[in-house]
C-alpha cells in the first residue's frame, strides 16, 4: 500500500464540543494510517492551505449565528476579496457543522464556510454535515453516516484503505503514565484551578479570579425549583469589562460524591488508580500536542474534580471502547450492540432518555470495568466543557469589580431513582462566601439599539429576566430608562414563590423606570403565561411597534416560549391590532429578525 497523504483536521470550536468532535475524527484517520494536524483554525497556518490536499473541518455555530473565537481570523483570511477564485483548488474537503436547531440561524457557520471554501476553488468530497444537538441521537445522528461515506469518498483516491475495523482500533491521543507514589499528601486539600491558577494562557480568552461575595436563594423554601442570585467579585481589584447581554463562562467541578465513587470503582476492581498518584501525560503523535495545563504532573483527583466530566452521559463511542478491552462475552456483546448502527433505540433507552451517566455505567458494566486502564480512561471520559450564565447585572453599580449571575439549579427525575443533577448549577449552589471561581466574559447576543429613546419591549420569564436586570440596571445608572422606553414581561409560577428581584423591579416601576407586565402560571385555576401578557396588551405593543421602531428581546427557554411568544406577535399583535394579513404578519416578524429588531437567546 502506498504511503498515504495527509488529512488536515481544523476546528473551530467555543465551548470545546467541536474540538472533541474533530479529536474523534483525526483519530479515525490515524486507524486509516493517515497523518496530519487537528489543531484550531487560527492556530493553523492559513497560507500553507493552498497546498493542502485533504481537509475536514469541523466548526461549531454560536449567539446569532456567529463564529466561534478560535474561528474568526481564520473566517476573516477567506472572505478577501483579493483571494483568486481557484487559490484552493487543489483542497478537497468535508465540512461538519455543530448547531442546534432551536436557533433561528441553525448551523449557519458550516454553511457558509463550505460554500466560501467551494467560491475558493475547492472541491467537496461530500454534501456539508449538518448536526443537531436536539435529536435524540445528538450531534452522532448526522455526524457517523457523515463520515461512513467520507471514509467511502476516500477510497476513490486511496483504494487500499481498511474501513471495515475503523471502530476496533484503539488509538491514544497522548501517552499517559502514573507515577505511584505511596504517600497520601492529600488530606483534605482545596485544589487550585488546574486550567488558570498556575498562570497557564489561553491563546483565545483570558480568565479572570473571582471570589464569592453572596449566594441567596430567589425561590422561596417551599417552591419546587431553587434559583440563586450569586455575587462575584474580582479578587485582584482589576476590573471585569463587562456589557449588558454578556456571558460569563466558568468549568465547574465535579461533586465529592462523584468524585469518591468514581475511585471506590477503581478500588472495588482493584485499579491501581489512587487519587494521590500523579498523572504524566506527554505526546504520542506529533500532531496531537499536549495542553499547557497538563504538561505538569496533577493528582489523579485534580483530574477527577476538574477534567473528566462524571455527569456526562455515555455517547455510543464510549461503548464500542468498552468493548475493545471487555474479556467478558456477554458484556462485550451488549457494547458491541449498544455502540452500533442497529442499536440506537436501545441506546437512547438506556442511556439518552434516562439520563445514566457514565459513573453509572462504569457499575452496570462492572466485568469490563474491571480491565480498564488509564489510557483508556482518557479516552472514555468526555471532559468538562464550560458552562455560559447571562450576567444579571451591570457593571457600573460596581465600578466593574463584581458581576452577578441568577442561576435555576437543575434537578429533575427520570425513570432511575436517583435523581439527576445538573453539574454546573449545582457547584455553584454549594459554593460559599470567599470560594473562589475562574471564568471569563464572552460577548452577548443582544445588540442593543444605541438609540436610548427606542422602546425596549424586553420578554424574559424565569431566568430569562438575567440579561435584562443587567441592561435595566445600566440604562438607569446612565439616567436613560423610563417607563416608556422599557416594558418588561416577566413570567414565573407564583407571585410568592419565584418572582426573582422583585422588590428591585417593583422599585424601578415606582420610580418611573420601569413599565412592568407581569403573569403567574400557577396563581389561578387556568394556566397563564407570558404570551397571553402580550395578547392582552396587543394594540400598545403594536403601537411601540409600528409607530416607535420598538425591538423586542426575548430570553428564556428554548422549549416552547420562543414559538409561543412569535405565535403571539403574529396573530394578536400584527394581524390582530395592527390588522396585517396572516402572510404579512409572518414576514413582519421575519424582516425584524432579519434586521435585529427581534433578538433571541434561549438555552
Amino acid at each position: 500500500m502506498r504511503e498515504l497523504n495527509r488529512i488536515l483536521v481544523l476546528y473551530g470550536s467555543q465551548t470545546f464540543t467541536a474540538q472533541e468532535v474533530a479529536e474523534r475524527i483525526w483519530r479515525k484517520t490515524k486507524a486509516l494510517g493517515f497523518r496530519g494536524p487537528v489543531q484550531a483554525m487560527d492556530d493553523y497556518p492559513i497560507s500553507r492551505l493552498i497546498n493542502e490536499n485533504f481537509g475536514i473541518f469541523v466548526c461549531a455555530t454560536t449567539g446569532q449565528g456567529d463564529e466561534p473565537d478560535n474561528m474568526k481570523k481564520f473566517w476573516k483570511f477567506l472572505l478577501r476579496k483579493s483571494l483568486p477564485s481557484n487559490s484552493l483548488n487543489k483542497l478537497k474537503f468535508g465540512v461538519v457543522g455543530l448547531g442546534d436547531s432551536s436557533f433561528e440561524k441553525f448551523n449557519f457557520v458550516g454553511k457558509k464556510l463550505h460554500k466560501r471554501l467551494i467560491q475558493l476553488g475547492a472541491t467537496p468530497l461530500l454534501d456539508v454535515g449538518l448536526c443537531d444537538y436536539q435529536h435524540d441521537l445528538g450531534h452522532d445522528a448526522v455526524m457517523l453516516p457523515w463520515l461512513d461515506k467520507l471514509f467511502i469518498k476516500l477510497k476513490d483516491y486511496f483504494p487500499n484503505i481498511q474501513t471495515d475495523n475503523i471502530n476496533d482500533t484503539f488509538i491514544p491521543k497522548w501517552k499517559v503514565s502514573l507515577l505511584k507514589n505511596e504517600k497520601n499528601d492529600l488530606h483534605d486539600r482545596q485544589f487550585e484551578d488546574i486550567y488558570f491558577a498556575k498562570g497557564q494562557k489561553n491563546a483565545y480568552l483570558e480568565a479572570t479570579s473571582l471570589k464569592v461575595v453572596k449566594n441567596e436563594r430567589t425561590t422561596d423554601e417551599t417552591h419546587f425549583q431553587d434559583v440563586r442570585l450569586i455575587t462575584l467579585k474580582s479578587t485582584d481589584g482589576n476590573k471585569i469589562d463587562y456589557k449588558p447581554s454578556d456571558i460569563f463562562n466558568v468549568r465547574p467541578r465535579n461533586a465529592k460524591e462523584d468524585i469518591d465513587d468514581l475511585f471506590g470503582i477503581f478500588k472495588n476492581h482493584d485499579i491501581d488508580i489512587k487519587p494521590y498518584y500523579k498523572l504524566l501525560v506527554e505526546e504520542y503523535h506529533d500532531d496531537m500536542p499536549v495542553p499547557d495545563f497538563l504538561q505538569q504532573p496533577l493528582t489523579m483527583y485534580e483530574i477527577a474534580e476538574q477534567y473528566w466530566d462524571l455527569k456526562a452521559f455515555p455517547t455510543q463511542y464510549v461503548f464500542s471502547l468498552l468493548a475493545t478491552i471487555s474479556q467478558d462475552k456477554l458484556e462485550k456483546d451488549k457494547c458491541i450492540e449498544l455502540s452500533s448502527p442497529a442499536g440506537q433505540e436501545d441506546w437512547l433507552n438506556y442511556c439518552r432518555r434516562p439520563r445514566r451517566t457514565i459513573l453509572e455505567v462504569l457499575h452496570d458494566f462492572h466485568r469490563s470495568t474491571s480491565k480498564l486502564t488509564i489510557e483508556v480512561l482518557f479516552e472514555l471520559f468526555s471532559t468538562i466543557k464550560p458552562r455560559s450564565f447571562s450576567i444579571a447585572s451591570s457593571a457600573l453599580l460596581s465600578r466593574g469589580l463584581e458581576l452577578d449571575l441568577l442561576v435555576a439549579v437543575v434537578t429533575y427525575t427520570t425513570k432511575l431513582k436517583k435523581p439527576r443533577l445538573g453539574l454546573a448549577s449545582n457547584w455553584l449552589k454549594n459554593l460559599s462566601p470567599g470560594d473562589c471561581v475562574y471564568g471569563w466574559i464572552k460577548k452577548g447576543t443582544f445588540r442593543f439599539p444605541d438609540d436610548k429613546n427606542i422602546p425596549h419591549i424586553l420578554i424574559g420569564p424565569g431566568t430569562g429576566l438575567a440579561p435584562f436586570r443587567s441592561l435595566l440596571q445600566e440604562r438607569i445608572a446612565q439616567n436613560v430608562a423610563s417607563k416608556d422606553t422599557f416594558h418588561l414581561f416577566f413570567g414565573c409560577r407564583y407571585k410568592d414563590k419565584d418572582f426573582h428581584c422583585r422588590q428591585e423591579l417593583m422599585k424601578m416601576v415606582e420610580d418611573g423606570k420601569l413599565s412592568l407586565y407581569c403573569v403567574f402560571s400557577r396563581d389561578q385555576d387556568k394556566k397563564i403565561y407570558v404570551q397571553h401578557k402580550i395578547s392582552e396588551h396587543k394594540d400598545m405593543l403594536w403601537r411601540l411597534v409600528n409607530q416607535d421602531g420598538g425591538y423586542i428581546f426575548l430570553a428564556g427557554n428554548a422549549k416552547n416560549m420562543p414559538d409561543n411568544v412569535r405565535d403571539a406577535f403574529v396573530e394578536d399583535v400584527f394581524c390582530g391590532a395592527g390588522g396585517l394579513s396572516l402572510q404579512e404578519s409572518k414576514e413582519l416578524l421575519r424582516h425584524m429578525e432579519q434586521t435585529g429588531r427581534l433578538q433571541v437567546e434561549t438555552w
